[in-house]
């Protein structure tokens, strides 16, 4: 699996499906699934006021639409804002990519979840959520460890300054999770791919 940051505006990203997700107990809902309801004349809002979607905890909705470049949007429930932890990101983690396996997509365009008004630290956020993806037992169970994951996962974030951060946090990973195969461990590595700064 290959990872990457991207600081972008969201109507400019295009892949199969962007992964985005909104806190039960926020309103009106933030960040980029607000930056999408803008967009779709509040498709998401209307799902919330028809009681359709709540936001509660690993509620996964699919979303289709032409007004942005990418078609397809897998909405996330996050739960209660007040009990948001990196405990909770990693299990959210493990979900989303069981989902995209499912789905059988390839490219995900993610946010990184965390950043909006959360107390939790955005590199912290970025290891949990690796971390999580890579214990999918998914992973465990299938022969080969990248079978049905998404081969390109980026991660979307509002924050330009900390790219570097994140990029060395993604190579750091890397160094320390691949293993030889005959030590027994993991042994699918994350490719780095070029982070990109463009608005």
């Amino acid at each position: 699996m290959q990872v990457t940051i991207l600081f972008e505006k969201i109507t400019r990203v295009h892949s199969e499906i962007l992964v985005l997700g909104f806190f039960q107990d926020v309103r009106p809902i933030s960040g980029y699934a607000a930056e999408i309801d803008w967009f779709t004349n509040g498709m998401i809002s209307s799902l919330i006021q028809e009681n359709k979607i709540s936001g509660v905890l690993g509620e996964a909705t699919l979303l289709a639409t032409s007004k942005v470049l990418t078609p397809k949007i897998l909405l996330v429930g996050l739960g209660q804002k007040r009990d948001y932890s990196y405990k909770i990101l990693q299990q959210l983690s493990i979900h989303v990519l069981e989902i995209l396996a499912r789905l059988k997509v390839r490219e995900a365009i993610a946010e990184l979840w965390g950043q909006e008004g959360c107390s939790l630290d955005l590199v912290c956020c970025l290891d949990v959520f690796l971390q999580g993806c890579i214990g999918s037992p998914s992973h465990v169970t299938q022969t080969e460890p990248t079978e049905g994951m998404p081969a390109l996962i980026t991660f979307l974030t509002h924050h330009s300054d900390r790219i570097k951060e994140f990029t060395h946090r993604i190579r750091e990973y890397e160094r320390t999770r691949t293993q030889p195969p005959s030590s027994g461990g993991l042994s699918q590595g994350l490719g780095i791919r070029r982070a990109e700064t463009k608005r």
